[in-house]
């Protein structure tokens, strides 16, 4: 004859709460690991080939923060001549040089010249995700 026994519902023990009721796992939130200052930080998506010798190829996701200063040797987006660049940015005694991988795509900006840093790049995001998974609801992923 076989004899079955009710599983009875996990309690306290003792007055004392067990430890696997009360451990919870904190939340991974990555926009807080990324993103420093919410209502400065922007998302551009990277629209040339430019900047591949700084491992930032096109399509990439920029992170920018528009609070930073620039700094010599900083990734910056900035507007020059109507147009938004990605460079490098490398100021010298009476120009700034914000420099691409090539030179003909590096922008040289002389005194008395107009442009405007509209950011420092913090982070750049690589989709890694394959063309063939590219299907249904992981069609925008990275929006690439």
């Amino acid at each position: 004859m076989l004899k079955f026994r009710k599983h009875r519902q996990k309690r306290d023990v003792l007055g004392f709460r067990l430890p696997m009721l009360t451990h919870e796992e904190p939340d991974l939130d990555v926009s807080e690991i990324i993103v420093i200052d919410p209502d400065n930080t922007f998302y551009m998506r990277m629209g040339s080939e430019a900047m591949t010798g700084y491992h930032i190829l096109k399509d990439h996701i920029l992170v920018i923060d528009r609070t930073l200063k620039p700094v010599p040797g900083s990734i910056v987006v900035f507007f020059h001549e109507g147009e938004f660049y990605t460079r490098q940015y490398m100021p010298e005694h009476s120009k700034l040089i914000l420099k691409a991988q090539t030179e003909e795509q590096s922008v040289t900006i002389e005194d008395g010249e107009s442009w405007s840093c509209w950011g420092v790049v913090t982070l750049t995001l690589n989709p890694v995700l394959q063309p063939a998974h590219k299907i249904g609801r992981y069609t925008r992923v990275c929006a690439c």
